[in-house]
């Protein structure tokens, strides 16, 4: 019989691969789906703001499901959440749907994928050994940074040699995720079998929101808003104003994760090192930098004042540097870890930031387009960027906590 220390090993391994799959599922599914709505439904930027609310609506109900069913564990919500992405994946891939119908199962499967965001936090720090939990959420990142980059390369080659195309019948990316969902769901089982026990299991399962967490729900109120640079608008630039496919898109991509595969880990150490307070600072300050240097260049392109060549380049690097501010996201999971008045808090309270998040989400979206078409896309940037105003208040309210311990 295996003792603790070699099932740890087994269960790092086997979530590593899970979190390859699921990187893969993102890739061929969730990364390209701006180039889907746009190719295969012909979307307006306006209409691409609104197809977030059926998206991003799940990361509400998903605090939801993961407070009534907590009894059945990290692991297994887990598997549930692959099952969702499985039948959402399966529909858009296989069945042609309407616009409507297409929707419903993006609902089902952005439900599979939100279940599974904080799941994939508290399972990490599960995992991670004691005073090492900032290095243990570098290190995973790290493997799910290298898995979508490989991926994005698959998309790109497919997309420019026509192997991959929307116009057919079944979409092949599509089907790929769904066959990486199966096989997530089938490694999640083993590691159901050899996971570590929590010190502290979970018996409330009441939605919590408590004042103290308040820091945190802040923070993911900041990211709700930024993150629609990442999934929305970001490359809505590259595809709407430059005019670039799926192929162009995933290069992009990989640039932007093989640069992350070196700075995820470089961070995950320095969270360790110089604590949540000074990282929430440098996480402020490299989102406002990029967003508004990549908000005044798409502002530019707008109007006509860009050519192609050099300046064309110019932009890419800013949406490169613009789109890595999502390696800062361990640093929530991390705080949220740090401030939680109980262990088996940690999940319940992520699922709750998520909500906190998604609120946000679904009203940002629809405003943000409707500035793109009415004010400019400029103004889109300039708004996330001010949304990190949160996380330098947020830092500011843990280093007044701080002191009055002491």
């Amino acid at each position: 019989m295996s003792n603790p220390s070699q099932a740890r090993v087994r269960a790092v391994r086997l979530f590593a691969l899970v979190l390859i799959c699921v990187a893969v599922i993102n890739g061929m599914s969730g990364r390209i789906f701006s180039n889907y709505f746009k190719e295969v439904y012909a979307v307006t930027s306006a209409q691409r703001g609104f197809i977030e609310v059926p998206r991003e609506s799940p990361g509400i109900l998903c605090m939801v499901l993961v407070a009534a069913l907590g009894f059945l564990g990290n692991v297994r919500l887990a598997i549930l959440a692959q099952g969702l992405l499985l039948v959402g994946l399966t529909v858009m891939g296989f069945l042609s749907p309407s616009y409507g119908v297409m929707l419903v199962f993006l609902f089902f499967h952005s439900l599979g994928d939100h279940l599974f965001m904080p799941l994939s936090d508290s399972i990490s720090m599960d995992l991670a050994r004691d005073g090492k939990v900032g290095t243990a959420l570098g290190k995973f990142k790290g493997i799910t940074t290298m898995a979508s980059m490989v991926t994005s390369c698959v998309i790109f080659v497919g997309f420019r040699t026509g192997f991959f195309t929307f116009r057919s019948r079944a979409i092949l990316p599509f089907a790929i995720a769904a066959g990486a969902a199966v096989l997530a769901a089938a490694l999640l089982f083993r590691l159901d079998g050899c996971m570590p026990q929590t010190k502290t299991p979970v018996t409330n399962h009441k939605l919590l929101f408590r004042r103290e967490y308040m820091p945190y729900y802040m923070v993911t109120l900041a990211y709700g808003c930024q993150k629609r640079i990442r999934i929305v608008f970001a490359p809505w630039v590259i595809i709407e104003l430059l005019r670039q496919g799926a192929d162009v898109a995933a290069l992009l991509t990989i640039v932007v994760y093989l640069v992350g595969m070196v700075v995820a880990p470089v961070l995950g150490r320095l969270l360790d090192r110089l604590g949540v307070r000074r990282m929430l600072w440098m996480e402020a300050g490299y989102i406002i930098v990029t967003f508004c240097a990549m908000g005044a260049l798409a502002g530019q392109l707008a109007a006509g004042r860009f050519g192609s060549g050099w300046q064309t380049w110019v932009v890419y690097g800013a949406y490169v540097l613009c789109m890595l501010f999502e390696q800062f996201n361990m640093v929530h999971a991390f705080m949220m870890r740090s401030i939680a008045r109980d262990p088996s808090e940690v999940t319940r309270t992520l699922s709750v930031g998520l909500g906190v998040d998604h609120i946000m989400a679904i009203i940002a979206s629809p405003i943000m387009g409707l500035i793109w078409d009415g004010a400019g896309v400029q103004y889109v940037f300039y708004l996330a960027a001010a949304s990190a105003l949160l996380q330098i208040a947020a830092s500011c309210m843990l280093g007044r906590r701080s002191a009055a311990l002491q």
